[in-house]
């Protein structure tokens, strides 16, 4: 009895299918984002001596050695770079196969790690812990502080969310989500030589500023708005920390010019006056992002609605 070239064509594919292994891929793609065999063993917690066997293994499945060692880590070679576009997409299949057509979120004990400022961690983030934690009290949370590399963390898989106004262009492998939008004020302690009277631009380039800047940056967004009008403010303080400047503010004699959302907080608890900056600045976005392998994933999906809905309304609320 002769077999059709339809059953030909199956136990074919069935035969290839059987000789992969779903583990090695998945510790390829480790590999291709991490460029390190430590740090994709770490990823993916296992040895880094299991992990160098894996790589092994993974040289001859494809018969190519996908990877080699340069001062900069692990280069991919042309075949192992080839791979990488239909391994993120297998691989995203895979999990949407096999993740749960339904989920529960009061029986989740799934963990996400969010990238956060200290900032949006104070004004927006404590709402969201209530909804989250009411609704899926075993789930587990992680935050970590924000960082330059935001995208490079999200693609190793070391950040599930992050937030932040997405001042660079982002690559076609992440997804934003617009979550509200803001404006920049200026704070001064009640007492100020400059309070009670119009803040004017000479007034402001002539006192003194305090500025918070995460990646050591010598200037802000209103120095460049500045700067393109043909004037300059001095910065007497430089400080990493959006929730600790006020409080410099309400000793001081220094201006601090920040988002209006956490000003309006800040100058209601430290008694500090809130006024517009004298010249006109473009408002700015907030944005939810996340990689594109977790952008099917029922879990992650409900958690970012959650937090699109609390934050989005928090915001309203906090309008002037």
């Amino acid at each position: 009895m002769h077999k059709s070239n339809d059953q030909n064509d199956l136990e074919s594919y069935m035969s290839k299918l059987n000789q992969i292994d779903l583990n090695l891929l998945v510790s390829l793609q480790a590999l291709l984002r991490t460029r390190s065999v430590t740090k994709a063993a770490i990823q993916l917690e296992i040895t880094q001596s299991a992990m160098s066997r894996t790589l092994q293994r993974l040289r001859q499945q494809f018969g190519d050695p996908l990877f080699v060692r340069s001062k900069g880590g692990l280069l991919p070679t042309e075949r192992a770079q080839a791979l990488a576009p239909s391994l993120d997409c297998l691989l995203q299949d895979a999990e949407s196969l096999l993740t749960p057509a339904e989920f529960e979120p009061s029986q989740s004990t799934t963990k996400f790690t969010l990238m956060i400022t200290d900032f949006f961690a104070q004004v927006f983030m404590p709402s969201v812990y209530e909804v989250l934690f009411q609704q899926a009290p075993k789930m587990t949370i992680q935050c970590l502080n924000n960082q330059t590399n935001l995208m490079e963390m999200l693609a190793l898989g070391e950040t599930d969310l992050g937030f932040s106004n997405l001042s660079d262009p982002v690559s076609s492998d992440i997804y934003a989500q617009k979550l509200g939008e803001d404006h920049l004020v200026t704070l001064m302690r009640k007492n100020h030589p400059l309070a009670g009277s119009p803040l004017t631009l000479e007034s402001y380039c002539q006192a003194s500023h305090a500025l918070i800047t995460m990646g050591g940056d010598h200037l802000g967004t209103i120095d460049l708005a500045l700067a393109k009008r043909g004037y300059k403010r001095h910065v007497a303080l430089r400080m990493p920390h959006f929730t600790a400047a006020p409080y410099a503010i309400a000793q001081t004699d220094l201006l601090l010019t920040l988002p209006g959302c956490l000003a309006r907080d800040m100058a209601e608890h430290l008694g500090l006056i809130m006024v517009a900056p004298p010249i006109e600045m473009e408002p700015f976005h907030y944005y939810m992002t996340w990689h594109a392998r977790q952008h099917n994933n029922i879990a992650h999906r409900w958690v970012r609605q959650q937090i699109q809905e609390v934050i989005k309304s928090n915001m309203l609320l906090r309008q002037p």
